[in-house]
C-alpha cells in the first residue's frame, strides 16, 4: 500500500504544479488578429482597383491623417474617426474619399453628414454608396 500512496502523491503533485503553471506562468493571449476590412468592403476595394488601376486605394484611413485644426478642442470631433477608402494619385494626392454605408449606418445620417462636412471643409470630395457601384459609375462619379 505505501508504494501506491507514494505514486499517488507524485501524480497529484505533478498535476498541481501543472495547474499552478497554467494559472500563473503561462502567457495568456490577449490580442487576436482580425481582418482589416469586411467582406463587403473587400468587394468594394476590388471594384475600386478595377475602376482606378493607376491610383492607390487606401483603406481604414484615420481622419487625423486627413484633417487637422489649429484649435485643439475640436480635435476630439474627428480624433477617433476612420474613413473606408481614400483614393490617391501615384503622388499621394487625394482624389476622393469613399464611404460604404452598410446597414450599420441606419439612423446615423446626422453623424454621416457631420463627417462629410468636416472632410468637405478640408477640401475633400466624399462619395457615399450603399451598394457596390459599377466601375463605369465610379469613374463617372469621381472623375467628373
Amino acid at each position: 500500500m505505501p508504494e501506491y500512496t507514494y505514486i499517488l502523491f507524485i501524480s497529484v503533485s505533478i498535476i498541481a504544479i501543472y495547474i499552478i503553471w497554467l494559472i500563473f506562468f503561462k502567457q495568456r493571449q490577449h490580442y487576436f488578429s482580425r481582418p482589416i476590412i469586411t467582406k463587403f468592403e473587400t468587394r468594394m476595394f476590388i471594384r475600386l482597383h478595377q475602376a482606378f488601376p493607376h491610383h492607390h486605394i487606401l483603406t481604414q484611413v484615420a481622419f487625423s491623417a486627413l484633417i487637422t485644426t489649429e484649435d485643439y478642442k475640436f480635435r476630439n470631433q474627428f480624433n477617433r474617426k476612420v474613413t473606408d477608402f481614400v483614393i490617391t494619385t501615384k503622388n499621394m494626392h487625394v482624389v476622393a474619399i469613399i464611404e460604404l454605408d452598410d446597414p450599420s449606418h441606419n439612423n446615423k445620417q446626422e453623424e454621416d453628414r457631420f463627417r462629410d462636412y468636416m472632410l468637405n471643409q478640408a477640401g475633400y470630395r466624399v462619395f457615399r454608396y450603399t451598394s457596390i457601384p459599377s466601375t463605369t459609375q465610379l469613374r463617372k462619379d469621381l472623375l467628373s
